[in-house]
């Protein structure tokens, strides 16, 4: 996987004597001010980034302290590259969270170490968050790395303007499954439904995850209902496709599973487009993450009231007062 390194500097120079020492360690992205530069790691998240310290408008410690108060960019390292050398200018910049400093004028060979070292640290520490958020049952993700992922895909979501959908998914009558098959039988059935949910995704972004039991969530930034329903569709049928016998299921003779559907878009109530404001209560309420998910499992008591095997939407309500969610078993 090819590194993303972003080099800030209101000096292009000095970006071109980075560019060039860099050019070989991954890719590079380049701004000449903090305002530009968060603008581009709001929009793709960097592996690292090279900031200079002073610079007109935003410096680099502003930069430094909006990047450390960002949920989404917060754990980006960030290497000062200043012409300061003072230890009070250093701790000021570790007491922000900088991971090192590089002195001006720059050292290539050094530069080149210190970038590597930092990569290499991100890196690690990525492949950590990885598997501490898998589930070892399913492989897909797990309950704490969906809490993460649905709380950043929010922020960036209404940020941006841009839609965010949620299916919540569960297997039908899986009680049923584990009563005349046996656990070891329904483990391996949860195992085989994840793995055929994760084939349908398309795209990195995308997030499959164990949501509790035999309930999964599916996270699909920047997909709308349309998109949504066409989601769903194909998890049901690579779900049927897997035709896992189930002859104690009152809906089918194999498993399968319901979906309720939840999308946050330019239809929903409590859309927040770059063009409109909502009143105060209904901007507090779109900030809660929380009503996605309620308003995908209120659709999935639809589907299954409806009588399983299929998916239905529910629209996001406004109004809806924000309360915490718990993960609920199903028959």
């Amino acid at each position: 996987m090819t590194n993303d390194i972003l080099l800030v500097d209101d000096d292009p120079g000095a970006i071109q004597l980075m560019g060039r020492i860099l050019a070989d360690v991954g890719r590079l992205r380049f701004a000449t001010n903090g305002e530009a530069a968060l603008r581009l790691a709001r929009a793709e998240a960097p592996d690292l980034i090279l900031l200079d310290a002073e610079m007109p408008g935003m410096n680099g410690f502003d930069m430094c302290r909006a990047l450390k108060a960002d949920p989404l960019l917060v754990d980006i390292p960030v290497i000062f590259v200043t012409s300061h050398s003072a230890p009070e200018f250093e701790l000021a910049g570790f007491e922000l969270g900088a991971a090192d400093f590089i002195a001006k004028p720059v050292s290539p060979p050094l530069v080149i170490a210190r970038v590597r070292t930092q990569l290499r640290l991100k890196n690690l520490t990525d492949e950590l968050r990885r598997v501490s958020a898998m589930d070892a049952l399913t492989g897909v993700a797990n309950r704490r790395r969906f809490d993460e992922s649905l709380e950043q895909e929010w922020t960036r979501a209404r940020r941006s303007a841009t839609p965010l959908t949620l299916l919540m998914i569960d297997v039908d009558h899986f009680k049923l499954f584990n009563d005349t098959y046996g656990h070891p039988a329904g483990d391996d059935c949860l195992h085989r439904v994840a793995q055929a949910m994760a084939g349908t995704t398309k795209r990195p972004t995308d997030l499959v995850a164990r949501y509790g039991g035999e309930e999964f969530a599916l996270l699909l930034p920047l997909t709308a209902r349309d998109g949504a329903s066409q989601v769903a569709a194909r998890v049901i049928d690579a779900v049927a496709a897997l035709n896992i016998a189930h002859s104690a299921s009152p809906s089918a003779s194999h498993v399968t599973v319901s979906i309720g559907i939840a999308c946050y878009d330019d239809a929903s109530p409590c859309w927040i487009s770059p063009s409109s404001r909502l009143r105060s209560a209904d901007a507090r309420m779109a900030q809660d993450a929380a009503i996605l998910v309620r308003a995908a499992d209120q659709a999935l008591y639809a589907a299954k009231a409806g009588g399983r095997a299929r998916a239905n939407l529910s629209e996001l309500a406004a109004e809806t007062p924000a309360r915490p969610v718990q993960p609920q078993r199903r028959a």
